[in-house]
């Protein structure tokens, strides 16, 4: 059950929630203070006490969009799945919601997108943070024996590139192919054909394997 809300808590989801609605109303528009306060019914002053400036509520409205997807990769990460399956659910629980959204309303999505692009700054701290949760579960991996001789960083690029459609939410709308069954296909190839390749590569006595922090 979910804890009842504070007053400042309840207000600040109202003003959050309103400049949703205004976005989705006028597309990739930044609504500005006044704009909010005028729909919600409330002074510019009362509601520079909850945000201090445009930029602010904005940042808020950017964590509320991936606050449900950064909740999906710490479940992720933190269960006792293995290190495979970790990784197909840590694209697959994300996209799923991506998806649902883009389905749900696809000209507010895709305003999302466009305003995304505009503060890329604050987008990009969050999409740091999947590298952070990706490389954790590829450490796992090569803690498991996967991918002998291979680092992380180089882990990374290969994988980022394969499974771009199911992580960057400007491609939804143009890949119909992204789906559940090709992810799969799309993990197992990549853990096959990396793990293959790995087999096949000459190996130098006494390299320690380096992780990348």
């Amino acid at each position: 059950m979910a804890r009842p809300q504070s007053d400042h808590e309840a207000i600040t989801e109202q003003l959050l929630e309103t400049a949703e609605q205004l976005i989705r109303e006028r597309g990739p528009v930044t609504p500005t203070i006044t704009e909010i306060a005028n729909a919600c019914g409330m002074s510019q002053s009362n509601v520079y006490r909850f945000f201090p400036n445009k930029e602010a509520l904005f940042e808020a409205s950017i964590e509320r969009w991936f606050q449900p997807l950064n909740d999906m990769m710490e479940e992720v990460v933190e269960s006792d799945l293995p290190p495979r399956e970790k990784l197909y659910q840590f694209f697959a629980r994300r996209f799923a919601e991506k998806r649902r959204r883009y389905e749900e309303d696809q000209d507010y999505f895709l305003a999302c997108m466009a305003l995304g692009e505009e503060h890329k700054d604050v987008v990009m701290s969050y999409v740091d943070l999947a590298d952070h949760y990706m490389a954790t579960i590829l450490a796992e991996a090569i803690s498991d024996g996967e991918f002998a001789g291979m680092t992380i960083d180089g882990l990374m690029s290969p994988v980022n590139t394969m499974l771009a459609p199911y992580c960057d939410p400007s491609l939804i709308p143009r890949y119909d192919s992204a789906n559940m069954e090709n992810l799969r296909i799309a993990i197992n190839t990549l853990f096959n054909g990396l793990n293959a390749k790995c087999a096949e590569a000459p190996t130098s006595s006494g390299t320690p394997l380096k992780l990348a922090s």
